[in-house]
């Protein structure tokens, strides 16, 4: 039971770095999404981007984040008039680059603005091959890379403390995607790791965190409490961005046995009949010992369960999220317009898990999907008329089709019957005879209806979310009397959770 305990806690050191490496790559990749979506950034809206999504307070550890952007010679020196005429008066690439190391990779931003990452713009980060390695392998698989194990260029001279840099590349959202550059962080290894993990566990024993290259093994974290005996070491591999470190855990020494073996030798053969009688009822209570080992490994089984259902629905939200950036980002070259957007999709996505939190994501009501959505567009609810039989969904349906109504909600409040003081909206539903719910939405007394030329941002995202989801087509139809959706959704019997596995 002890030895499970211990290993109770090695999991929790490696599940707390593996959160903090995906919750930066998460920072990482919205900030690349927004300069895929308007463009490369200049130094001043680099700025700007950084303190509005408070890039630097959320990524707890580093020293800084940047922007490398790629240059061929022909285009050095436009790049070196820009940059001078955007407040770097000294600005030139360093080290230069032979023609056969043609393009390079500069950094031109760095965030925030300290000495030391002053001094690095005009760098070129590709010049050493251990950068190169990892921005190439970037740009190819298109997902965050990290570098091995170095010393930044920020602590040259100063520190054998290592640290690596976080690439997350981005390219122009277009027709024709063209790349941009890179959204990238150096990070002391040892602040990221204080950073990720709660102090108590540092301290409970040894840790020792190793990164294994084809260099050899570096030590990443080292902490070791002062005068202490350690038990068997517990190994386990941790998987951070795309790089894996190995986390060895030492605990503490049990105490106790040697006060008893001084015990033993002063009490002689009355102790020893004592312990012989301790022994036999140790050897009788073996089955009981046995049955709560099993429970204590069955907890651990369950608790590895928890942190893969937990990993499953972080990577699940991200991917909504990344899939509203990338669905909002066609409409507007307005910054504050798409974040506007961008911030309203992402709390009704948000009212939906609350939702689902309380049904903890079992089978939900439908109604209560509904009647969540609407509540934000008119909080009496006087303007909505919502009927049908109770019906239960399953959770990932009820996170599309609130985001679906949401949508419907806003171009009811915009362009349809929500726009005028007489509108109202219906939603009904009834049950079909093959387990299916047929749901309609429809407006009345609203402005007379059109069809558009070219149909919305929020109606492509109902009819592509929502087909993709619910595997059925689904219907909008601009009536003159006012827009008509038509979509069928499966019901679910309600059962008891179960965790993936």
């Amino acid at each position: 039971m002890w030895l499970s305990d211990q290993q109770a806690l090695a999991s929790e050191i490696g599940a707390a770095l593996e959160r903090k490496a995906a919750t930066d790559s998460a920072y990482l990749v919205t900030l690349g999404s927004v300069f895929a979506n308007v463009g490369a950034p200049t130094p001043q809206s680099f700025k700007s981007y950084i303190a509005r999504l408070r890039v630097i307070e959320n990524l707890s550890g580093v020293v800084g984040v940047g922007w490398v952007e790629e240059v061929n010679a022909s285009g050095l020196p436009a790049l070196t008039q820009r940059m001078q005429r955007s407040g770097f008066p000294g600005f030139r690439l360093r080290p230069y680059a032979a023609p056969s190391q043609w393009p390079a990779y500069v950094t031109t931003m760095l965030e925030p603005q300290t000495t030391q990452n002053q001094a690095l713009i005009g760098f070129d980060m590709h010049s050493e091959a251990y950068r190169a390695a990892a921005m190439d392998k970037a740009r190819r698989s298109g997902a965050v890379t990290a570098t091995d194990l170095t010393i930044l260029l920020q602590d040259a001279g100063q520190t054998t403390s290592p640290g690596f840099i976080v690439f997350a590349p981005v390219r122009s959202f277009s027709e024709r995607p063209r790349f941009l550059g890179f959204v990238y962080t150096p990070v002391r290894a040892r602040d990221f790791v204080e950073a990720a993990v709660n102090s108590r566990l540092l301290q409970s024993g040894r840790v020792e965190i190793i990164d294994t290259t084809p260099r050899g093994r570096k030590t990443v974290y080292l902490s070791e409490p002062a005068n202490q005996r350690f038990g068997p070491t517990l190994q386990q591999k941790v998987a951070l961005f795309d790089q894996e470190w190995v986390l060895r855990y030492s605990p503490p020494s049990r105490g106790g046995f040697y006060p008893l073996s001084v015990v033993v030798m002063v009490g002689g053969a009355a102790f020893s009949m004592l312990l012989l009688a301790y022994v036999l009822l140790v050897q009788r209570r073996n089955g009981d010992l046995q049955a709560l080992l099993d429970a204590q490994l069955d907890q651990e089984k369950e608790r590895a369960a928890f942190i893969r259902e937990l990993n499953h629905r972080v990577k699940n939200s991200l991917a909504n999220v990344t899939s509203m950036i990338a669905l909002s980002r066609h409409r507007t070259d307005d910054v504050q317009v798409f974040a506007d957007t961008l911030l309203q999709r992402v709390k009704a996505l948000a009212a939906g898990h609350s939702l689902l939190d309380g049904q903890q994501w079992g089978p939900t009501d439908l109604r209560a999907i509904i009647t969540t959505q609407l509540s934000a567009h008119d909080g009496t609810g006087e303007r909505f008329d919502v009927e049908g039989p109770p019906v239960m969904i399953s959770p990932n349906d009820a996170l599309t089709i609130g985001l679906a109504i949401h949508e419907l909600a806003t171009n009811a409040t915009r362009y349809g019957a929500l726009s005028t003081d007489e509108g109202r909206v219906n939603v009904r539903w009834h049950i079909l005879d093959d387990n299916w719910v047929d749901v309609e939405w429809t407006e009345e007394g609203g402005p007379p209806v059109t069809p558009p030329e070219h149909q919305g941002l929020g109606l492509n995202l109902v009819q592509r979310a929502l087909a993709h989801e619910l595997r059925r087509p689904i219907e909008i139809e601009f009536a003159p009397t006012g827009l008509r959706c038509r979509f069928f959704v499966q019901m679910r019997t309600p059962r008891s959770f179960q965790l993936r596995q």
